[in-house]
């Protein structure tokens, strides 16, 4: 019980502490995607914006979780710990899992945000409809998060500079947005370039959470894919596990 205390109070901290001591940053995390959406949707669509705002609805929420995870968590922790904030954190009574789960569930709520407010636009503007089940939408999110939030652990645990964090987070990003499907379909792409994108987490997260939220499919459609998000989390884990510092 004392644990789940500390764990909503730090929970707390963290809403009070991003949203009114950094809200111009909560802003823009959340006014960009639309933005994008916008510009994407009438850039892209030719004479049918609805279809290409169904594909890119779900493709930026795709590339906000993967900002969620190199960005939110990833660089963040190596921010921490340049200002000797996990330091501090460290020698407090405040169990290391509550720290890391509160950090978790801020960036997942802010991430649930902004698909919501995604899909209010692209539903008003551009008339798409989001037709799946939504547990099944629910669990390959979550796993999409819990994916990279994996994998973006692993910078903040070996990069120990916010600045080399930061581009690391920017080269991972940015390129993989842009080459998953997110975007740009990646059928585009010459047959052996799209068939080494779809190796990527990134290309599986986004077409299973594409398929499962815009075209109803069932999720059992996406073993394959949810076993290989559920290895890189795994590894990802590990890794983190293994190398993260305090100090």
């Amino acid at each position: 019980m004392n644990a789940l205390r500390m764990l909503a109070a730090q929970i707390r901290v963290n809403f009070v502490w991003y949203f009114w001591r950094d809200s111009e940053m909560v802003f823009w995390s959340l006014a960009i995607p639309v933005f994008f959406l916008l510009v994407f949707s009438f850039a892209l669509g030719g004479g049918s914006t609805m279809r290409t705002s169904t594909f890119l609805v779900p493709g930026i929420i795709g590339a906000q979780v993967l900002s969620s995870g190199f960005w939110g968590v990833g660089a963040m922790l190596a921010t921490f710990r340049e200002k000797r904030v996990l330091r501090r954190v460290y020698l407090t009574p405040l169990p290391s899992w509550v720290f890391f789960a509160a950090l978790v569930i801020y960036r997942m709520s802010l991430l649930a945000l902004q698909a919501t407010i995604l899909a209010i636009v692209g539903g008003l503007v551009f008339h798409v409809h989001v037709t799946g089940n939504p547990f099944s939408i629910a669990f390959i999110l979550v796993l999409g998060a819990a994916t990279f939030v994996a994998l973006g652990t692993v910078i903040g645990a070996v990069v120990r500079s916010t600045e080399s964090a930061n581009n690391i987070a920017s080269v991972l990003t940015v390129p993989l947005s842009f080459l998953s499907d997110a975007y740009i379909p990646i059928d585009r792409f010459p047959h052996a370039i799209s068939g080494l994108l779809r190796l990527l987490p990134s290309t599986q997260f986004i077409d299973a959470f594409r398929g499962i939220a815009m075209y109803g499919e069932p999720v059992t459609h996406y073993v394959g894919w949810i076993l290989l998000l559920c290895g890189w989390t795994i590894v990802g884990t590990s890794v983190s596990a293994r190398y993260f510092r305090w100090v």
